[in-house]
Parts: C-alpha cells; structure tokens; sequence
C-alpha cells in the first residue's frame, strides 16, 4: 500500500471511531490515545445475546457482568469520550492506573480481536506525558455525568463471558 492508501485508511479509521460519545474500537488492530478522567463508574449488567441490560432476560438463568465506564479524552478529536470494558480490561487500568497514574499520561488502547469475537482482549500503554497545555484542553472539555448515560455502543461486540473485555 503507499503512504496515500495508508493515510486514507486511517482517516476512515478515525471517522468510523468519531460519531458518538462512546469509543468504539470495532475491528482487530484499531486503537485510540487518549487520557483516562475523573472516576469510575462501575455496575452489574446482563448480557441478552443482543445487548446489555441492568435486569436478567426472562427465563433465562444469567449472570452478571462487570462494566465500567471512564471518561476518556481523546486529543486527536479535541473531544471527552466514554471508554467502557469489563473486568479484565478494568483490571488492566487499574495496573496501569498504580503504575504510572492516570492523570500523568495518555493512554494507547488497542484491540486484539474481530468483532464479536469472545476472547478479545485490549492492550493499554503509556503513550505520551501530560502536559499543562493538555491539562487545560481536558479541563476545558468537561466531564460526562457517567450515572446518566446509558449502554455502551461497544455492546454489540461484547461477549457474554464475564471475564471478556469490551471498550471499552
């Protein structure tokens, strides 16, 4: 592919993402940089076959699953997003939250799976420092009230298994 493909396919990539105020990462291979703010907001939901629900769907034996939602401000759109996941992925924050603390960098997210694949999982690095400037832009985007804001977009590609990560 040459540099004009390459490019292109990018731009696609970031409008695919754009769109809402969820990040969705889709496909295998699709990543966002962005910084985590504010807390969390976590709750037990169940998994439908469909989408996610905060009540089990009737007749059926369910167990809950864990998603948590974060705001995510992603530089690249100049926007506050909500990146949400499940337990793994949470785990994942939480060690990238003691080891280098959330307010310090940005964050590259990255999808390792197909979409509606079980077993996908998502790497989480430290992309670049914070710096004042930054700081700035984020406090001048606000946050999202998290409690008031409903289902992930991500939930068609999230699976039902309680350990799978979505995200968000």
């Amino acid at each position: 592919m040459s540099t004009a493909w390459d490019k292109a396919k990018e731009l696609a990539d970031k409008h695919v993402a754009a769109g809402g105020i969820f990040v969705r990462l889709q496909n295998d291979g699709h990543k966002i940089v962005g910084a985590f703010c504010g807390e969390p907001f976590a709750k037990e939901v169940y998994w439908d076959g469909q989408k996610y629900s905060d009540t089990p769907p009737e007749g059926v034996a369910a167990k809950p699953s864990l998603r948590v939602a974060l705001n995510f401000y992603v530089p690249a759109e100049g926007a506050m997003k909500i990146i949400e996941g499940g337990t793994a992925w949470f785990k994942d924050v939480l060690e990238v939250k003691d080891k280098y603390g959330l307010e310090k960098w940005t964050f590259e997210i990255k999808r390792r799976g197909k979409k509606g694949d079980p077993k996908t999982k998502y790497s989480i690095l430290p992309d670049a420092q914070v710096d004042e400037a930054m700081r700035a832009r984020i406090a001048a985007a606000g946050l999202h009230d998290l409690s008031s804001v409903g289902g992930s977009a991500e939930a068609e590609d999230a699976a039902p298994a309680p350990a799978a990560a979505s995200p968000a």
